[in-house]
């Protein structure tokens, strides 16, 4: 394991930026991402939905970070 991912994870985000997997994977946390901010910021949400809204995009954000860290990790492993 890397860093606490296993192998076949690292060896499967071993591409390049531009791999359509890679892209696929950002544009749908992207999309997802957009389509909660729009319900954080409608003003016809009440202070719920807005909360709801807002966690859910918390969500989203970790998990494009995490992303971030397992193709970043990928290219740059450092066995424990």
């Amino acid at each position: 394991m890397h860093n606490g991912y296993p192998e076949w994870l690292m060896q499967a985000c071993q591409v390049a930026d531009e791999h359509p997997l890679r892209k696929a994977i950002y544009w749908t946390l992207d999309q997802a991402a957009q389509s909660d901010l729009a319900g954080v910021t409608n003003p016809e949400c009440n202070d719920a939905q807005r909360h709801y809204m807002a966690g859910r995009l918390s969500a989203i954000q970790d998990m494009h970070e995490e992303w971030n860290t397992i193709f970043t990790e990928a290219h740059n492993p450092t066995k424990e």
